[in-house]
């Protein structure tokens, strides 16, 4: 089944476009990064299964399960065989980026059928469609991508922001022409939904810029990063859904994972359980919002801009 379609159907049943992401934390002298009493993969699983109900994927952040060494690669598969068996889609934070045989290695690694393997993956553009394509020819397996296009960090707009000259003879930032190529990507891949499994991920904490990725980028799905510790707010967070507030999957790691510091006595399961739900419906409040406010001008369903 196409991939924005399965996720698209999650999220309606669920109600919800809260994605959990998965980012255990290294040791700090201030805090420990597994909570004590717990081992590496039982804490992530049992933030997994507290939260289920709530959101409609789980994204484990390679790097540090990586920094953990065999270990740590074992937790992320139990991590996503967990995740599949109570029905949530799993995408793999690898940003995975490279050319050739390479970049073909990775896409089997995180798209294929082994012990890595997920239903998505993120992966980065910058060495061009060289390395984008191994990636995308695995879409038609039923897998997905999300392509990295605007980043939430800070310092995002050191590159992606620069202005660049196009092919048309226009000027207009580099993410904006990433977009547009992810734009092209995906036209293949538009399901029953109206959505592409070439999605793309653009940040929170940029709204007026997650506006616009929509606008030339109308049938991808967006993976939504910077709610929460990074500062976006639900409304920054679903500026970039759709007119029928569909498209969109916005993710909460740390926020999420560790709110129980925040409540002295806490356990960790039940403050993210919480957490998970309230954002929930934060969003589907703010996703209402914008509703309203669009009205009925289609704004958000515009043609992609093509050089």
């Amino acid at each position: 089944m196409n991939f924005a379609d399965r996720l698209a159907e999650t999220s309606r049943q669920k109600d919800s476009v809260v994605l959990l992401g998965i980012d255990p934390q290294l040791d700090t002298p201030d805090a420990p990064g597994v909570p004590r009493g717990h081992t590496l993969a039982g804490f992530c699983c049992e933030i997994v299964e507290a939260c289920a109900r709530s959101v409609v994927a789980v994204k484990p952040q390679l790097a540090f399960f990586e920094a953990r060494g065999l270990e740590g690669m074992r937790a992320f598969v139990e991590v996503v065989k967990l995740a599949r068996s109570l029905g949530l889609i799993t995408i793999a934070d690898a940003k995975r980026g490279d050319i050739g045989t390479t970049s073909a290695a990775y896409a089997e690694a995180f798209l294929g059928d082994g012990d890595f393997g997920c239903d998505a993956v993120t992966i980065n553009p910058y060495q061009g469609s060289d390395a984008a394509m191994p990636f995308v020819a695995k879409v038609r397996e039923g897998r997905g991508v999300f392509v990295l296009v605007k980043t939430s960090n800070p310092s995002s707009g050191e590159f992606q922001d620069l202005v660049v000259h196009n092919n048309s003879g226009s000027n207009r930032a580099l993410w904006e022409t990433v977009a547009m190529r992810v734009n092209g990507w995906g036209g293949d891949f538009v399901g029953a939904s109206g959505l592409s499994s070439v999605g793309a991920v653009v940040g929170a904490t940029y709204p007026d810029h997650a506006r616009r990725a929509r606008e030339l980028m109308p049938t991808a799905t967006i993976l939504v990063p910077g709610y929460g510790t990074q500062g976006g707010s639900a409304r920054d967070a679903v500026a970039s859904a759709r007119a029928d507030g569909s498209g969109i999957i916005v993710n909460a790691s740390r926020s999420l994972m560790y709110v129980y510091q925040k409540n002295p006595g806490s356990k960790p399961a039940e403050a993210a359980a919480t957490y998970a739900e309230t954002m929930r419906q934060d969003l589907n409040t703010a996703l209402a919002a914008a509703s309203t406010t669009r009205g009925s001008s289609g704004a958000h369903t515009a043609t992609a801009i093509r050089d």
